[in-house]
């Protein structure tokens, strides 16, 4: 019964998907997919839990996406990135704290509460971590959520309207090589690919790295690509995949969600002004001190997840390799600092 509903829930995230596609949105594929899942998981308690091994298997795919994005002029440009990280988690920290007073000053919600919920970090990870220093794990989780599906339903179709960004058209990918009288290549350097993700995100999910999976995978298809300049991947995995991640995020929002609107509209309206100058306070101060272009300094500082911005900034034809580094740097920051601060200012 729970695989029977399970891949109802994908059908319905793909129809989603397809459809914002067709319409040409940026991620339409991933925003349509966790639109369409939302709506269901709405109007029924049926939905099943989301498998473990699957979501890994997701992430480690995307980062397959994302890691065919590193050549070797990205590497060689990625040892002028040190200031632009110091300086991204700098300001986002001390956003982050600046909000969590004004939450907690605000709202009937916790300082810890407060501080847990205004962090740039991961949606699960964020919640675990905050148990642990007493904050409400449920309202942290809530507004995580929140904040990662406004990143990705807002932020991407903003921005390519403010940078006049063009979506880009239906030409050959570099990445991706031709069937015609390629395709046993073609299939050999497919599952090369995909064996290297594979490797790579089980590696440092098994060593409990922080966003292991995803990581891994996009290490060493990276290390693939820059030494061999072949990590490739069939033109349909991407939109897959943004399916799956987007019938994921879709899935954590249930009509239960929607039952907490009372108690989280304020600290919602403070987190979406939170997010705003997040992104282009940090983007601006990026921009100046840095030389760093709009377009990567606005995705660099708009705190979605490493696989999202990743792929996003993919389809729309951004600077990944910067962007996805920047992303990598913030959410170890995050786990790593935030408890610290936490400890400091609880």
């Amino acid at each position: 019964m729970n695989l029977l509903l399970l891949v109802l829930l994908h059908v319905v995230g793909a129809l989603g998907g397809l459809l914002l596609r067709k319409l040409r949105l940026p991620a339409g594929a991933l925003v349509g997919a966790m639109l369409g899942v939302m709506i269901f998981n709405s109007f029924t308690t049926l939905a099943p839990s989301y498998p473990h091994e699957l979501r890994i298997l997701v992430q480690i795919v995307s980062g397959l996406v994302i890691g065919t994005r590193f050549s070797r002029s990205d590497v060689q440009s990625l040892r002028t990135m040190a200031l632009p990280v110091i300086v991204l988690v700098t300001v986002l920290l001390a956003t982050n704290l600046v909000f969590a007073f004004l939450m907690e000053h605000f709202t009937s919600l916790s300082f810890m509460t407060s501080f847990f919920a205004c962090a740039p970090g991961g949606v699960s990870d964020l919640a675990l971590v905050a148990t642990d220093f007493g904050a409400v794990m449920e309202h942290v989780a809530l507004l995580q959520l929140f904040r990662l599906t406004l990143v990705i339903i807002v932020f991407p179709p903003m921005i390519r309207a403010m940078l006049k960004i063009k979506q880009p058209g239906n030409h050959l990918d570099q990445r991706e090589i031709p069937r015609a009288n390629k395709q046993t290549k073609s299939l050999r350097h497919y599952a090369l690919t995909f064996l290297c993700a594979l490797a790579g995100g089980l590696l440092l999910y098994v060593l409990k790295i922080p966003a292991g999976a995803i990581l891994g995978s996009i290490v060493a298809v990276a290390i693939l690509n820059v030494a061999r300049q072949n990590a490739v991947y069939p033109s349909s995995v991407k939109v897959l995949v943004q399916i799956f991640a987007g019938t994921y995020i879709g899935s954590k929002i249930t009509a239960q969600t929607f039952l907490e609107v009372n108690i989280l509209l304020v600290p919602s309206f403070i987190l979406t002004l939170e997010l705003f100058v997040m992104a282009f306070l940090t983007a601006y101060i990026l921009h100046k001190v840095c030389r760093m272009d709009w377009a990567t300094a606005l995705f660099s500082s708009t705190p979605g997840g490493i696989q999202e911005m990743g792929l996003i900034s993919d389809e729309l034809g951004l600077q990944t390799p910067k962007i996805v580094l920047m992303h990598t740097f913030r959410i170890l920051a995050v786990l790593g600092v935030l408890p610290v601060l936490a400890g400091l200012f609880g």
